[in-house]
């Protein structure tokens, strides 16, 4: 019996070995230079929920001249209420990976239940 846990476990961790991560794997193969929109989770107060990826955003920053970024459902970061909280931490993130503050636009009640950051990485397409 303890040979057969024993088995199992070193199952278990190879094959947790030589997988690589889904996320990984997907924003590795993204073309930078390409639009489009990342979801935003937070968590129940202001931070952001990982695992939000900025490797897209901060590779179009790096690599596609001209990129924008804009922050769709989130108003100016400030510390008045919970959603500039919310922008603040958006704009952090983006600066860690040198992204400079983006736009915010407020938009629609849509927009603000579920927070996107649009990528212009080709602004004359």
């Amino acid at each position: 019996m303890r040979h057969l846990a024993l088995l199992l476990s070193t199952l278990t961790l190879f094959g947790c070995a030589t997988k690589p991560p889904v996320a990984a794997t997907a924003t590795a193969q993204r073309n930078p230079c390409t639009n489009g929109i990342l979801a935003l989770y937070f968590k129940e107060e202001a931070a952001l929920r990982p695992p939000v990826s900025m490797e897209w955003p901060a590779r179009a920053m790096e690599e596609c001249p001209g990129a924008a970024f804009k922050v769709v459902g989130l108003p100016e970061p400030s510390a008045a209420n919970l959603q500039g909280r919310r922008a603040e931490s958006v704009a952090l993130a983006l600066r860690a990976f040198g992204i400079p503050q983006p736009a915010f636009e407020l938009g629609e009640p849509a927009d603000q239940a579920r927070p996107v950051l649009e990528v212009v990485a080709r602004p004359d397409h």
